[in-house]
Protein backbone atom coordinates (compact mmCIF):
# COMPACT_ATOMS: atom_id res chain seq x y z
CA UNK A 1 0.00 0.00 0.00
CA UNK A 2 1.45 3.37 -1.07
CA UNK A 3 2.36 5.89 1.72
CA UNK A 4 0.49 9.19 1.65
CA UNK A 5 1.14 12.20 3.90
CA UNK A 6 -1.49 12.61 6.59
CA UNK A 7 -3.90 15.49 6.10
CA UNK A 8 -3.06 16.66 9.59
CA UNK A 9 0.32 17.97 8.42
CA UNK A 10 -0.50 18.81 4.84
CA UNK A 11 0.80 22.20 3.67
CA UNK A 12 -0.45 22.17 0.10
CA UNK A 13 2.75 20.61 -1.27
CA UNK A 14 3.05 17.06 -2.52
CA UNK A 15 5.86 14.63 -2.94
CA UNK A 16 8.36 13.03 -0.58
CA UNK A 17 10.71 16.09 -0.44
CA UNK A 18 7.86 18.40 0.37
CA UNK A 19 6.69 16.00 3.12
CA UNK A 20 10.15 15.91 4.66
CA UNK A 21 10.31 19.72 4.63
CA UNK A 22 6.90 19.90 6.27
CA UNK A 23 7.93 17.39 8.95
CA UNK A 24 11.17 19.30 9.63
CA UNK A 25 9.33 22.62 10.04
CA UNK A 26 6.77 21.09 12.41
CA UNK A 27 9.45 19.29 14.39
CA UNK A 28 11.40 22.55 14.91
CA UNK A 29 8.23 24.35 16.00
CA UNK A 30 7.31 21.67 18.51
CA UNK A 31 10.87 21.58 19.85
CA UNK A 32 10.79 25.34 20.42
CA UNK A 33 7.41 25.03 22.10
CA UNK A 34 8.70 22.22 24.32
CA UNK A 35 11.76 24.29 25.23
CA UNK A 36 9.65 27.31 26.16
CA UNK A 37 7.15 25.29 28.20
CA UNK A 38 9.93 23.36 29.89
CA UNK A 39 11.62 26.64 30.79
CA UNK A 40 8.33 27.93 32.22
CA UNK A 41 7.92 24.73 34.19
CA UNK A 42 11.47 25.00 35.57
CA UNK A 43 10.75 28.60 36.59
CA UNK A 44 7.56 27.50 38.26
CA UNK A 45 9.42 24.76 40.12
CA UNK A 46 11.85 27.32 41.51
CA UNK A 47 9.03 29.64 42.57
CA UNK A 48 7.05 26.77 43.97
CA UNK A 49 10.00 25.59 45.99
CA UNK A 50 10.34 29.03 47.48
CA UNK A 51 6.68 29.12 48.48
CA UNK A 52 6.03 25.50 49.36
CA UNK A 53 9.28 24.72 51.18
CA UNK A 54 7.75 25.66 54.54
CA UNK A 55 9.55 24.29 57.55
CA UNK A 56 9.39 24.40 61.35
CA UNK A 57 12.35 24.12 63.69
CA UNK A 58 12.68 22.45 67.07
CA UNK A 59 14.27 25.62 68.41
CA UNK A 60 10.84 27.25 68.37
CA UNK A 61 9.98 25.34 71.55
CA UNK A 62 12.94 26.87 73.38
CA UNK A 63 11.83 30.33 72.28
CA UNK A 64 8.33 29.51 73.49
CA UNK A 65 9.75 28.33 76.84
CA UNK A 66 11.68 31.60 77.17
CA UNK A 67 8.49 33.63 76.77
CA UNK A 68 6.69 31.27 79.14
CA UNK A 69 9.27 31.78 81.93
CA UNK A 70 9.37 35.52 81.27
CA UNK A 71 5.58 35.73 81.53
CA UNK A 72 5.64 33.81 84.82
CA UNK A 73 8.26 36.11 86.33
CA UNK A 74 6.60 39.33 85.17
CA UNK A 75 3.20 38.25 86.49
CA UNK A 76 4.75 37.37 89.86
CA UNK A 77 6.20 40.88 90.02
CA UNK A 78 2.81 42.34 89.13
CA UNK A 79 0.81 40.57 91.85
CA UNK A 80 3.47 39.97 94.50
CA UNK A 81 1.83 42.34 96.98
CA UNK A 82 -1.88 41.81 96.26
CA UNK A 83 -2.27 38.56 98.29
CA UNK A 84 -0.50 40.17 101.29
CA UNK A 85 -1.80 43.71 100.84
CA UNK A 86 -2.30 44.36 104.56
CA UNK A 87 1.18 43.16 105.54
CA UNK A 88 2.74 45.10 102.65
CA UNK A 89 0.92 48.23 103.80
CA UNK A 90 2.36 47.83 107.32
CA UNK A 91 5.87 47.26 105.92
CA UNK A 92 6.05 50.04 103.32
CA UNK A 93 3.67 52.79 104.50
CA UNK A 94 3.39 54.81 107.68
CA UNK A 95 0.59 55.18 108.52
CA UNK A 96 -0.49 51.96 106.75
CA UNK A 97 -2.32 52.69 103.50
CA UNK A 98 -4.04 49.98 101.50
CA UNK A 99 -4.64 52.33 98.57
CA UNK A 100 -0.90 52.90 98.24
CA UNK A 101 -0.23 49.16 98.04
CA UNK A 102 -2.96 48.75 95.42
CA UNK A 103 -1.07 51.26 93.29
CA UNK A 104 1.83 48.80 93.11
CA UNK A 105 -0.43 46.69 90.91
CA UNK A 106 -2.18 49.61 89.23
CA UNK A 107 1.17 51.00 88.05
CA UNK A 108 1.42 48.03 85.67
CA UNK A 109 -1.83 49.08 84.05
CA UNK A 110 -0.81 52.72 83.77
CA UNK A 111 2.64 51.95 82.37
CA UNK A 112 1.26 49.36 79.95
CA UNK A 113 -0.72 51.92 77.93
CA UNK A 114 2.04 54.29 76.69
CA UNK A 115 4.71 51.59 76.79
CA UNK A 116 2.41 49.30 74.81
CA UNK A 117 2.62 51.61 71.80
CA UNK A 118 6.42 51.51 71.89
CA UNK A 119 6.43 47.74 72.38
CA UNK A 120 4.09 47.25 69.44
CA UNK A 121 6.34 49.29 67.15
CA UNK A 122 9.54 47.59 68.31
CA UNK A 123 8.22 44.04 67.93
CA UNK A 124 6.76 44.62 64.46
CA UNK A 125 9.59 46.83 63.19
CA UNK A 126 12.85 45.97 64.98
CA UNK A 127 12.02 42.34 65.66
CA UNK A 128 11.37 39.76 68.34
CA UNK A 129 14.96 39.12 69.45
CA UNK A 130 15.73 42.68 70.55
CA UNK A 131 12.28 43.11 72.12
CA UNK A 132 12.40 39.90 74.16
CA UNK A 133 15.97 40.49 75.43
CA UNK A 134 15.06 44.08 76.37
CA UNK A 135 11.96 42.93 78.27
CA UNK A 136 13.92 40.21 80.12
CA UNK A 137 16.48 42.73 81.37
CA UNK A 138 13.84 45.30 82.35
CA UNK A 139 11.98 42.66 84.30
CA UNK A 140 15.15 41.39 85.98
CA UNK A 141 16.38 44.86 86.95
CA UNK A 142 12.96 45.75 88.35
CA UNK A 143 12.90 42.62 90.52
CA UNK A 144 16.39 43.39 91.89
CA UNK A 145 15.37 46.94 92.82
CA UNK A 146 12.35 45.55 94.68
CA UNK A 147 14.64 43.28 96.70
CA UNK A 148 16.85 46.26 97.59
CA UNK A 149 13.77 48.11 98.87
CA UNK A 150 13.22 45.47 101.55
CA UNK A 151 16.79 45.27 102.90
CA UNK A 152 17.03 46.16 106.59
CA UNK A 153 19.71 48.82 106.14
CA UNK A 154 17.58 50.89 103.77
CA UNK A 155 16.11 54.04 105.31
CA UNK A 156 12.36 53.66 105.93
CA UNK A 157 11.66 56.79 103.88
CA UNK A 158 13.46 55.23 100.87
CA UNK A 159 11.67 51.86 100.89
CA UNK A 160 8.43 53.00 99.26
CA UNK A 161 10.11 55.01 96.43
CA UNK A 162 12.44 52.07 95.74
CA UNK A 163 9.68 49.47 95.56
CA UNK A 164 7.67 51.74 93.24
CA UNK A 165 10.74 52.24 91.05
CA UNK A 166 11.20 48.46 90.83
CA UNK A 167 7.54 47.96 89.98
CA UNK A 168 7.66 50.61 87.23
CA UNK A 169 10.79 49.14 85.64
CA UNK A 170 9.27 45.64 85.69
CA UNK A 171 6.00 47.09 84.35
CA UNK A 172 7.87 48.45 81.31
CA UNK A 173 8.55 44.84 80.32
CA UNK A 174 4.94 43.67 80.48
CA UNK A 175 3.73 44.86 77.04
CA UNK A 176 6.71 43.19 75.34
CA UNK A 177 6.09 39.98 77.29
CA UNK A 178 2.39 39.84 76.45
CA UNK A 179 2.59 41.00 72.80
CA UNK A 180 5.43 38.69 71.77
CA UNK A 181 3.56 35.31 71.89
CA UNK A 182 1.24 36.20 68.98
CA UNK A 183 4.21 37.30 66.86
CA UNK A 184 6.21 34.20 67.79
CA UNK A 185 3.29 31.93 66.87
CA UNK A 186 2.85 33.63 63.50
CA UNK A 187 6.53 33.53 62.54
CA UNK A 188 7.69 30.17 63.94
CA UNK A 189 4.67 27.83 64.11
CA UNK A 190 2.43 26.12 61.54
CA UNK A 191 -1.21 27.06 61.06
CA UNK A 192 -2.44 24.18 63.22
CA UNK A 193 -0.10 25.10 66.09
CA UNK A 194 -0.62 28.85 66.33
CA UNK A 195 -3.42 28.90 68.90
CA UNK A 196 -1.86 26.30 71.20
CA UNK A 197 1.59 27.94 71.07
CA UNK A 198 0.08 31.37 71.75
CA UNK A 199 -1.88 29.85 74.63
CA UNK A 200 1.18 28.17 76.15
CA UNK A 201 3.27 31.34 76.12
CA UNK A 202 0.46 33.64 77.24
CA UNK A 203 -0.79 31.46 80.08
CA UNK A 204 2.61 31.76 81.71
CA UNK A 205 1.21 35.10 82.87
CA UNK A 206 -1.72 33.69 84.87
CA UNK A 207 0.49 30.85 86.08
CA UNK A 208 2.80 33.49 87.52
CA UNK A 209 -0.24 35.08 89.18
CA UNK A 210 -1.13 31.73 90.71
CA UNK A 211 2.40 31.20 92.00
CA UNK A 212 2.38 34.70 93.52
CA UNK A 213 -1.00 34.03 95.16
CA UNK A 214 0.36 30.83 96.69
CA UNK A 215 3.89 31.71 97.78
CA UNK A 216 3.35 35.32 98.86
CA UNK A 217 1.11 34.39 101.83
CA UNK A 218 3.27 31.35 102.64
CA UNK A 219 6.56 33.24 102.60
CA UNK A 220 5.20 36.38 104.28
CA UNK A 221 3.98 35.28 107.69
CA UNK A 222 4.72 38.76 109.06
CA UNK A 223 5.58 42.09 107.43
CA UNK A 224 9.31 41.68 108.12
CA UNK A 225 9.37 38.60 105.83
CA UNK A 226 8.98 40.85 102.77
CA UNK A 227 12.69 40.60 101.83
CA UNK A 228 12.59 36.80 101.79
CA UNK A 229 9.47 36.75 99.59
CA UNK A 230 10.86 39.25 97.07
CA UNK A 231 14.22 37.46 96.86
CA UNK A 232 12.56 34.12 96.07
CA UNK A 233 10.44 35.76 93.37
CA UNK A 234 13.59 37.19 91.81
CA UNK A 235 14.83 33.70 90.79
CA UNK A 236 12.62 33.18 87.69
CA UNK A 237 13.53 36.70 86.54
CA UNK A 238 17.21 35.70 86.49
CA UNK A 239 16.42 32.49 84.61
CA UNK A 240 14.49 34.47 81.97
CA UNK A 241 17.42 36.88 81.49
CA UNK A 242 19.81 33.99 80.85
CA UNK A 243 17.44 32.20 78.46
CA UNK A 244 16.68 35.34 76.44
CA UNK A 245 20.23 36.71 76.29
CA UNK A 246 22.04 33.50 75.36
CA UNK A 247 19.30 31.47 73.67
CA UNK A 248 17.47 33.88 71.37
CA UNK A 249 19.65 34.04 68.25
CA UNK A 250 17.33 35.54 65.65
CA UNK A 251 13.88 37.03 65.21
CA UNK A 252 12.98 34.90 62.17
CA UNK A 253 13.48 31.22 61.32
CA UNK A 254 15.64 30.33 58.28
CA UNK A 255 12.48 29.22 56.41
CA UNK A 256 8.91 30.35 57.12
CA UNK A 257 6.38 27.84 58.54
CA UNK A 258 3.47 29.03 56.35
CA UNK A 259 2.56 31.32 53.47
CA UNK A 260 1.20 34.04 55.80
CA UNK A 261 4.45 33.97 57.78
CA UNK A 262 6.32 34.50 54.50
CA UNK A 263 4.21 37.56 53.65
CA UNK A 264 5.21 41.04 54.74
CA UNK A 265 3.11 42.64 57.47
CA UNK A 266 1.87 46.16 56.94
CA UNK A 267 4.13 48.97 58.23
CA UNK A 268 3.26 50.15 61.73
CA UNK A 269 1.51 53.43 60.82
CA UNK A 270 -0.29 51.82 57.89
CA UNK A 271 -1.50 49.09 60.23
CA UNK A 272 -2.80 51.65 62.73
CA UNK A 273 -4.77 53.38 59.99
CA UNK A 274 -6.23 50.04 58.89
CA UNK A 275 -7.30 49.28 62.46
CA UNK A 276 -8.90 52.71 62.77
CA UNK A 277 -11.11 51.86 59.76
CA UNK A 278 -12.03 48.38 61.02
CA UNK A 279 -15.27 48.68 63.00
CA UNK A 280 -15.29 45.00 63.90
CA UNK A 281 -11.95 45.47 65.58
CA UNK A 282 -13.31 48.24 67.82
CA UNK A 283 -15.87 45.84 69.26
CA UNK A 284 -13.36 43.02 69.57
CA UNK A 285 -10.75 45.21 71.32
CA UNK A 286 -13.34 46.46 73.81
CA UNK A 287 -14.77 43.00 74.53
CA UNK A 288 -11.52 41.03 74.83
CA UNK A 289 -9.92 43.94 76.68
CA UNK A 290 -12.87 43.89 79.07
CA UNK A 291 -12.22 40.23 79.78
CA UNK A 292 -8.58 41.01 80.56
CA UNK A 293 -9.70 43.83 82.86
CA UNK A 294 -12.20 41.67 84.78
CA UNK A 295 -9.61 38.95 85.35
CA UNK A 296 -6.93 41.45 86.43
CA UNK A 297 -9.25 43.34 88.78
CA UNK A 298 -10.54 40.18 90.45
CA UNK A 299 -7.04 38.80 91.04
CA UNK A 300 -5.85 42.18 92.34
CA UNK A 301 -8.73 42.80 94.75
CA UNK A 302 -9.65 39.21 95.68
CA UNK A 303 -8.07 39.37 99.13
CA UNK A 304 -9.79 42.67 99.93
CA UNK A 305 -13.13 41.41 98.59
CA UNK A 306 -13.20 38.33 100.80
CA UNK A 307 -11.40 39.75 103.84
CA UNK A 308 -14.46 41.29 105.62
CA UNK A 309 -16.28 37.95 105.66
CA UNK A 310 -13.72 35.92 107.58
CA UNK A 311 -11.61 34.52 104.72
CA UNK A 312 -7.87 34.63 105.40
CA UNK A 313 -4.96 35.50 103.12
CA UNK A 314 -3.91 31.85 103.03
CA UNK A 315 -7.35 30.68 101.89
CA UNK A 316 -7.65 33.45 99.30
CA UNK A 317 -4.18 32.87 97.87
CA UNK A 318 -3.83 29.09 98.06
CA UNK A 319 -7.43 27.96 97.53
CA UNK A 320 -9.18 30.68 95.51
CA UNK A 321 -6.11 31.97 93.66
CA UNK A 322 -4.91 28.48 92.74
CA UNK A 323 -8.40 27.44 91.61
CA UNK A 324 -8.84 30.63 89.60
CA UNK A 325 -5.61 30.37 87.67
CA UNK A 326 -4.95 26.63 87.77
CA UNK A 327 -8.34 25.88 86.27
CA UNK A 328 -7.76 28.68 83.77
CA UNK A 329 -4.54 27.04 82.67
CA UNK A 330 -6.40 23.78 82.01
CA UNK A 331 -9.24 25.58 80.25
CA UNK A 332 -6.79 27.44 78.03
CA UNK A 333 -5.08 24.20 77.01
CA UNK A 334 -8.40 22.58 76.10
CA UNK A 335 -9.67 25.66 74.25
CA UNK A 336 -6.37 26.02 72.38
CA UNK A 337 -6.57 22.46 71.06
CA UNK A 338 -10.22 22.91 70.06
CA UNK A 339 -9.48 26.14 68.18
CA UNK A 340 -6.44 24.67 66.40
CA UNK A 341 -8.57 21.77 65.17
CA UNK A 342 -11.82 23.59 64.35
CA UNK A 343 -10.68 27.21 63.69
CA UNK A 344 -13.86 28.43 65.46
CA UNK A 345 -12.28 31.40 67.21
CA UNK A 346 -15.45 33.47 67.52
CA UNK A 347 -17.68 30.68 68.82
CA UNK A 348 -15.17 29.53 71.44
CA UNK A 349 -14.62 33.05 72.79
CA UNK A 350 -18.36 33.73 73.01
CA UNK A 351 -19.12 30.48 74.87
CA UNK A 352 -16.17 30.89 77.25
CA UNK A 353 -16.99 34.53 77.93
CA UNK A 354 -20.66 33.81 78.72
CA UNK A 355 -19.91 30.93 81.11
CA UNK A 356 -17.20 32.97 82.85
CA UNK A 357 -19.66 35.79 83.54
CA UNK A 358 -22.19 33.29 84.92
CA UNK A 359 -19.55 32.07 87.39
CA UNK A 360 -18.70 35.69 88.28
CA UNK A 361 -22.36 36.49 89.00
CA UNK A 362 -22.66 33.49 91.34
CA UNK A 363 -19.44 34.56 93.06
CA UNK A 364 -20.85 38.09 93.49
CA UNK A 365 -24.01 36.72 95.11
CA UNK A 366 -22.17 34.39 97.51
CA UNK A 367 -18.95 36.24 98.37
CA UNK A 368 -20.34 38.23 101.33
CA UNK A 369 -21.68 35.19 103.15
CA UNK A 370 -19.56 33.50 105.79
CA UNK A 371 -18.27 29.92 105.54
CA UNK A 372 -18.93 29.48 101.82
CA UNK A 373 -15.46 28.03 101.30
CA UNK A 374 -16.38 25.35 98.77
CA UNK A 375 -18.79 27.47 96.72
CA UNK A 376 -16.37 30.39 96.42
CA UNK A 377 -13.47 28.13 95.50
CA UNK A 378 -15.56 26.42 92.82
CA UNK A 379 -16.77 29.72 91.38
CA UNK A 380 -13.22 31.05 91.25
CA UNK A 381 -12.19 27.87 89.45
CA UNK A 382 -15.03 28.08 86.93
CA UNK A 383 -14.39 31.76 86.30
CA UNK A 384 -10.73 31.03 85.63
CA UNK A 385 -11.47 27.97 83.50
CA UNK A 386 -13.67 29.94 81.11
CA UNK A 387 -12.26 33.47 81.30
CA UNK A 388 -8.56 32.78 80.87
CA UNK A 389 -8.84 31.21 77.37
CA UNK A 390 -10.53 34.38 76.11
CA UNK A 391 -7.25 36.32 76.06
CA UNK A 392 -4.94 34.07 73.97
CA UNK A 393 -7.76 33.04 71.62
CA UNK A 394 -8.88 36.66 71.44
CA UNK A 395 -5.36 37.61 70.34
CA UNK A 396 -5.50 35.07 67.52
CA UNK A 397 -8.97 36.34 66.59
CA UNK A 398 -7.63 39.90 66.49
CA UNK A 399 -4.92 38.82 64.04
CA UNK A 400 -7.48 37.00 61.88
CA UNK A 401 -9.79 40.02 61.88
CA UNK A 402 -7.10 42.54 60.94
CA UNK A 403 -4.65 40.61 58.70
CA UNK A 404 -2.25 41.75 57.19
CA UNK A 405 -1.78 44.24 60.05
CA UNK A 406 1.22 43.27 62.19
CA UNK A 407 0.44 40.71 64.89
CA UNK A 408 1.93 42.77 67.71
CA UNK A 409 -0.09 45.81 66.63
CA UNK A 410 -3.49 44.09 66.54
CA UNK A 411 -2.99 42.09 69.76
CA UNK A 412 -1.20 44.98 71.50
CA UNK A 413 -4.13 47.36 71.23
CA UNK A 414 -6.39 44.67 72.68
CA UNK A 415 -4.05 44.45 75.67
CA UNK A 416 -3.91 48.25 76.08
CA UNK A 417 -7.69 48.30 76.00
CA UNK A 418 -7.69 45.78 78.84
CA UNK A 419 -5.18 47.81 80.85
CA UNK A 420 -7.20 51.00 80.44
CA UNK A 421 -10.46 49.31 81.43
CA UNK A 422 -8.76 47.59 84.36
CA UNK A 423 -7.34 50.88 85.62
CA UNK A 424 -10.74 52.57 85.42
CA UNK A 425 -12.45 49.64 87.15
CA UNK A 426 -9.98 49.48 90.04
CA UNK A 427 -10.20 53.21 90.70
CA UNK A 428 -14.00 53.10 90.46
CA UNK A 429 -14.45 50.02 92.62
CA UNK A 430 -12.17 51.34 95.35
CA UNK A 431 -14.11 54.60 95.45
CA UNK A 432 -17.51 52.93 95.97
CA UNK A 433 -16.44 50.49 98.69
CA UNK A 434 -17.79 51.29 102.17
CA UNK A 435 -15.72 51.27 105.38
CA UNK A 436 -16.49 48.72 108.09
CA UNK A 437 -15.53 48.73 111.76
CA UNK A 438 -11.83 47.72 111.76
CA UNK A 439 -12.12 45.62 114.89
CA UNK A 440 -12.24 41.96 113.89
CA UNK A 441 -15.47 40.08 114.50
CA UNK A 442 -16.68 36.69 113.37
CA UNK A 443 -17.85 38.23 110.09
CA UNK A 444 -14.82 40.41 109.37
CA UNK A 445 -11.10 40.10 108.70
CA UNK A 446 -9.20 37.96 111.12
CA UNK A 447 -6.24 39.36 113.03
CA UNK A 448 -3.92 37.52 110.59
CA UNK A 449 -4.33 40.18 107.94
CA UNK A 450 -6.03 43.12 109.65
CA UNK A 451 -3.23 45.30 110.96
CA UNK A 452 -4.30 48.87 111.71
CA UNK A 453 -5.99 49.39 108.34
CA UNK A 454 -9.72 50.13 107.89
CA UNK A 455 -11.64 47.30 106.23
CA UNK A 456 -13.99 47.93 103.29
CA UNK A 457 -17.15 46.10 102.27
CA UNK A 458 -16.61 45.46 98.53
CA UNK A 459 -20.07 43.99 97.82
CA UNK A 460 -21.29 46.85 95.63
CA UNK A 461 -18.02 46.94 93.63
CA UNK A 462 -18.30 43.20 92.96
CA UNK A 463 -21.89 43.64 91.76
CA UNK A 464 -20.75 46.43 89.43
CA UNK A 465 -17.97 44.22 88.09
CA UNK A 466 -20.39 41.35 87.40
CA UNK A 467 -22.85 43.70 85.71
CA UNK A 468 -20.13 45.12 83.47
CA UNK A 469 -19.13 41.61 82.46
CA UNK A 470 -22.73 40.78 81.58
CA UNK A 471 -23.01 43.89 79.40
CA UNK A 472 -19.88 42.98 77.47
CA UNK A 473 -21.04 39.42 76.86
CA UNK A 474 -24.45 40.55 75.65
CA UNK A 475 -23.12 43.05 73.11
CA UNK A 476 -20.21 40.87 71.95
CA UNK A 477 -22.37 37.78 71.45
CA UNK A 478 -25.06 39.59 69.48
CA UNK A 479 -23.05 41.95 67.30
CA UNK A 480 -19.58 40.52 66.66
CA UNK A 481 -19.09 38.76 63.32
CA UNK A 482 -15.91 38.53 61.27
CA UNK A 483 -14.13 36.61 58.56
CA UNK A 484 -10.79 34.95 59.22
CA UNK A 485 -8.57 36.88 56.82
CA UNK A 486 -5.27 35.18 57.62
CA UNK A 487 -6.70 31.68 57.27
CA UNK A 488 -8.40 32.75 54.05
CA UNK A 489 -5.10 34.11 52.70
CA UNK A 490 -3.34 30.84 53.53
CA UNK A 491 -6.08 28.82 51.87
CA UNK A 492 -6.20 30.99 48.73
CA UNK A 493 -2.45 30.79 48.26
CA UNK A 494 -2.43 27.03 48.77
CA UNK A 495 -5.34 26.55 46.34
CA UNK A 496 -3.62 28.78 43.78
CA UNK A 497 -0.38 26.83 44.03
CA UNK A 498 -2.21 23.49 43.78
CA UNK A 499 -4.17 24.71 40.75
CA UNK A 500 -1.05 26.01 39.02
CA UNK A 501 0.81 22.78 39.67
CA UNK A 502 -2.12 20.78 38.28
CA UNK A 503 -2.23 22.92 35.13
CA UNK A 504 1.49 22.49 34.61
CA UNK A 505 1.15 18.73 34.99
CA UNK A 506 -1.60 18.75 32.38
CA UNK A 507 0.59 20.82 30.06
CA UNK A 508 3.44 18.34 30.51
CA UNK A 509 1.07 15.48 29.65
CA UNK A 510 -0.03 17.25 26.44
CA UNK A 511 3.58 17.91 25.50
CA UNK A 512 4.45 14.25 25.89
CA UNK A 513 1.50 13.23 23.69
CA UNK A 514 2.47 15.74 20.99
CA UNK A 515 6.03 14.47 21.05
CA UNK A 516 4.85 10.89 20.68
CA UNK A 517 2.67 11.84 17.72
CA UNK A 518 5.54 13.63 15.98
CA UNK A 519 7.88 10.72 16.57
CA UNK A 520 5.34 8.33 15.12
CA UNK A 521 4.85 10.65 12.18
Amino acid sequence: MAYSSPKLVSTGFSGNNNGLVTYSIIQRGINMKLKNMTSSRETYKVDSASTNDYKVYRRRWFLLATLFVLNISNAMAWLAFAPVAYKAAEFYTDPPSLDTINWLSVVFMITGIPCGIVATWLIDTVGLRFSVILSAWLNGIGCVIRVISAIDGIAPSAKLPLVFTGQIVAALAQPFVLFAPTKLSALWFKEDQRAISNMLATTGNPLGMMIANIISPILTNKPTDMLYMLAIQCIPAGVAVIMATFGWWSSLPPSPPSSSADAESQPFLVGLKALARNRRYYLLAWAIGGGIALFSVLTTLLSQILCPWGYTDTYVGVACGSALIGAGFVGSAIAGVIVDKTKRFTEVTKVCYALAVVALIVFAVMHNQANQWVVLTCMCGLFGFFSLPVYPIGNELAVETTYPVGEATSSGIVFMSGQLQGLILILLLQSIGTNLDPKPTTDQCTSENLGDIPVQDMSVPVYVMAGYGGLIVLIYTIFFRTEYKRLLADKCKKDSEDSLEKNMDNAAYIQENETDQVEKF
